[in-house]
């Protein structure tokens, strides 16, 4: 029977996206936490989030999870699924897709970078490889190893400079894909798209008519930690499931891993069972 103290963390990036723990590692911190119930949620990947479900012990529940881009109001959002059929072909096929734009914007943002002179021979980066255990990915790690931005910040400032963007599927799309493959799908870290700032309610209606599960309510975007409870009452209002996650990415980032820290009893998740 599974404990309700127990703690959660539904939402963990690894060294397959732009963490900077491998599976082993991050499962050493997980015990260290005493964290007992995780999922990965690689980028638009399920390398490792498959990997590890032949390496977690048995008194620690875990999902298959990753986290998927879509495009809402001309903006990048994220969803993270659970649960799913990690072979099903069209749920793979949107990842491929999803990373094929990664990589294509990867490329643009390198090739701005020497249009406008911070580069001067970008040639190499079409066979660059670098360390993944430095978290992030290939455009940011090349660009400074190559002293064309100093660190992330400055790399950001390029991004906004190029007025690149992503595009992705539209998320009613997306959630019907992980819905087909026998997954729940959940809005990821609501309060992110608005600085800390919650997210409005028609906003939040939409998201419920495109079909999402539930909403990750618990984040460490949250401007303050009662902001948690605007989320969970409208879950519970509309019957959606409630999630946690910490976006740890390792070392990659400030967000520190189980933080907000959550117990079982605050969360609904109702594939919990099927663990």
């Amino acid at each position: 029977m599974v404990e309700k103290n127990y703690q959660v963390d539904m939402h963990i990036h690894t060294t397959a996206s732009d963490g900077t723990w491998t599976i082993i590692e991050l499962l050493e911190h997980i015990k260290k936490n005493n964290i007992k119930v995780f999922s990965i949620t690689d980028h638009d990947t399920i390398e490792n989030s498959v990997k590890m479900l032949h390496s977690v012990p048995n008194d620690i529940y875990y999902s298959v999870g990753v986290e998927i881009s879509c495009t809402y109001n001309v903006k990048e959002y994220h969803i993270t699924a659970y649960d799913f059929d990690y072979e099903n072909s069209e749920l793979n096929e949107l990842l491929k897709f999803n990373q094929l734009q990664r990589k294509e914007f990867n490329t643009k943002t390198v090739q701005y970078a020497k249009e406008i002179n911070k580069i001067k021979d970008i040639e190499d980066y079409y066979s660059y490889k670098y360390n993944r255990k430095r978290g992030g990915w290939e455009s940011l790690n090349y660009l400074i190893d190559n002293n064309a931005v100093k660190g992330f910040k400055e790399y950001i400032q390029l991004l906004i400079s190029s007025n690149e963007r992503l595009c992705f599927k539209h998320p009613k799309e997306i959630i019907e894909i992980i819905k087909n493959a026998g997954g729940y799908s959940f809005l990821a870290h609501p309060s992110a798209y608005k600085n800390g700032e919650k997210l409005p309610i028609e906003t939040l209606e939409e998201w419920k008519n495109y079909g999402i599960s539930g909403i990750e309510c618990f984040s460490p975007y949250l401007s303050n930690i009662e902001d948690a409870d605007y989320y969970v009452k409208y879950c519970e209002e509309n019957n959606l499931m409630i999630s946690s996650g910490s976006d740890c990415h390792g070392e990659f980032n400030n967000r520190t891993l189980g933080i907000p820290e959550v117990s079982l009893d605050k969360v609904k998740l109702e594939f919990i069972e099927n663990l």
